[in-house]
């Protein structure tokens, strides 16, 4: 019987699902390495009886020589595992250069830039870790190519060995290309299929991307040829000789990798649930304890946390799991209240964060006009606050999508009305519409809501001059963020948070909408929908009047 006795008993769990995914990976990785090792030192040995560089029987017979190499090999699988382990994270993280470790280093030793040690302590970790995962690449390309090659290369005492050495440049050229191409993030799916199906999706992926990664390897090992070949002879039977040998090596050795970089994000990206099982007695008196726990008590941006945010979303939005979502509705409305104020604190989060970014901006028009034209523009106070805001893209999509499901589904299922009486419908609405006008000001797009006190007869908008330095901030600098890839994350959350507000709408058009005193017009029920508190971004006014534009269907 699955029974949560205690917090700490459940953040155990958490750490023992994620410690559990990377055995799993272990074992299949172990599995598969073994598979792939036979499969290929049978056919490169009868490749190679075949035109004549080894006899027929040395190459397909076990041998104690042979056994030692595939250890060596599982070893090398192993080793890049435990790199993966170091590097591998949810979201992107930010590394220090070196003037930034530099300049860290001199005001630690002139006892100044205290408030920016945490964070540089952060990205001087992330660049240690990616530096080990380079040097450990570098470690499993010399065994890897060691054990690889070395059945074909053993009638030479050196051979071996100056083909393991341009192995570890092959780890080398791989480490960079995984850590530069951000490969270590991991990249949830959209649509949750089967384990065998997902694993079996990548192998065409891996093939290709193998091929790239042992091309570009080859002219190191043409390099290396020439500088080590006055030990064995470097004759054109011999370079050719090597090359392929090389090559198809390095292929082999690749695709084992790319194996391994798809295991790792089918099996740390796939769902775990958060619940006691259908019918147990935790199931009937907490069903969203462990969920809670995890949303509140887990490490931030940490994979448990991340895990927990997809179980509340596929709950929230699909109806596979019905009897968890009615849980939420419980009475008391606790359970509603905090699984709405997890959700959007993440959301305000980023909202503070991009508007500490706008207001730094502004500042800085007043700076020194000389060190202003000096700085790249990505170097920025606004660009760095994006920058570390939108690297949650996932987490905070998720977000959007499970506030804007629940108060949707709370329109039907939501029986003791806790999410309207509890006030959650509109915080939920007013924090939506607060992060999507300043998300909307990172995109140069020009609001044309305007205050109340201006709206003329008929609710004709009349012209009114700039709303000041941080609207001009973000139309100033829209041009430069849409040459970064800061752009794209940055339109996909506005579309996110602009589909979560009309799924509210769509369903809760009517009840938003009350007749005014006016002329019989309508006007909204901002009593309801909008938070009394003061927004994080903008004013109440700017808030009413996107949501107007939303219930009129003209937002876009």
């Amino acid at each position: 019987m699955y029974k949560i006795s205690s917090m700490e008993e459940t953040k155990n769990l958490n750490m023992e699902e994620v410690k559990k995914r990377w055995i799993r990976c272990l074992v299949w990785q172990q599995v598969v390495g073994t598979v792939l090792w036979i499969s290929w030192d049978m056919a490169i040995s009868l490749a190679a009886s075949c035109l004549g560089w080894m006899p027929l029987s040395q190459g397909v017979m076990p041998s104690l020589w042979g056994f030692f190499r595939f250890l060596v090999f599982q070893i090398s699988l192993a080793m890049l595992l435990v790199a993966h382990c170091i590097v591998t994270s949810p979201e992107e993280k930010a590394a220090a250069s070196v003037w930034e470790m530099t300049g860290g280093l001199i005001g630690a030793v002139l006892g100044g830039g205290r408030g920016r040690r945490g964070a540089l302590r952060r990205k001087a970790q992330t660049s240690g870790d990616w530096l080990l995962f380079v040097l450990i690449s570098m470690l499993g390309g010399f065994l890897a190519v060691f054990s690889v090659t070395g059945g074909l290369m053993q009638m030479d005492v050196f051979a071996p060995f100056h083909m393991a050495l341009r192995g570890a440049a092959f780890g080398f050229i791989y480490g960079v290309h995984y850590v530069f191409k951000k490969r270590w993030v991991l990249s949830f799916p959209i649509i949750q299929r089967p384990l065998f199906f997902s694993l079996k999706m990548g192998i065409p992926s891996a093939a290709k991307r193998a091929l790239k990664l042992s091309v570009l390897a080859l002219p190191c090992s043409i390099l290396m040829f020439f500088l080590h070949g006055n030990l064995y002879g470097n004759g054109i039977g011999t370079f050719l000789k090597q090359q392929v040998v090389f090559f198809l090596g390095a292929y082999f050795i690749s695709f084992c990798w790319e194996l391994i970089h798809h295991l790792i994000q089918v099996v740390h990206t796939r769902r775990c649930v958060f619940a006691p099982p259908q019918g147990s007695a935790a199931a009937e008196t907490n069903p969203t304890d462990p969920l809670l726990v995890a949303l509140e008590e887990s490490s931030r941006r940490s994979l448990a946390q991340y895990l927990a945010y997809l179980d509340l979303c596929m709950v929230s939005e699909n109806n596979v799991d019905s009897w968890r979502r009615a849980a939420f509705f419980e009475e008391t409305g606790e359970t509603y209240k905090r699984i709405i104020s997890a959700c959007l604190r993440p959301l305000e989060h980023m909202a503070i964060k991009l508007l500490e970014g706008l207001d730094s901006s502004s500042v800085d028009k007043t700076a020194d006009i000389l060190s202003q034209q000096m700085r790249s523009p990505t170097d920025r106070p606004l660009y760095e606050n994006a920058k570390e805001v939108l690297n949650d893209f996932q987490l905070c999509s998720w977000c959007a999508r499970t506030v804007a499901s629940l108060t949707a589904n709370s329109h039907d299922e939501d029986r003791f009305g806790v999410a309207q009486l509890s006030g959650c419908n509109g915080a939920v609405v007013s924090t939506l519409l607060s992060c999507l006008i300043i998300v909307e000001v990172y995109l140069g797009k020009r609001s044309n809501i305007q205050p109340m006190h201006l709206m003329g007869p008929a609710s004709i908008k009349w012209t009114v001059p700039s709303r000041g330095a941080v609207m001009e901030v973000g139309k100033r600098h829209s041009v430069a963020l849409k040459k970064t890839a800061l752009h794209k994350k940055a339109y996909a959350m506005a579309d996110v948070l602009r589909t979560s507000i009309y799924q509210i709408v769509s369903v809760f058009q009517d009840e938003m909408l009350v007749r005014g005193s006016n002329a019989g017009g309508l006007s909204v029920a901002e009593r309801d929908w909008l938070s009394k508190i003061k927004p994080v971004y903008g004013t109440h006014e700017m808030l009413l009047q996107k949501l107007g534009m939303f219930l009129e269907f003209r937002a876009s």
